[in-house]
């Protein structure tokens, strides 16, 4: 009976999904896409903030 189970049956077919058949798990998936996300936040702040901010510059001259 053990022998049974143990078996493969080679009729069935094996439905995985991508996070089962690459190495990475959801965890690592997941933190790189988050992670992704910041840099990508911090980059679209630091244009807005350098060309497209409309901001008037105070001379220092008088």
């Amino acid at each position: 009976m053990i022998l049974k189970t143990l078996t493969p049956e080679i009729d069935s077919i094996i439905y995985l999904c991508t996070v089962c058949i690459t190495d990475n798990n959801g965890g690592k998936i997941a933190l790189t896409i988050i992670i992704s996300a910041l840099i990508l936040l911090g980059l679209g702040n630091w244009a807005w903030k350098k060309y497209f901010s409309n901001k008037k510059q105070i001379s220092q001259q008088k």
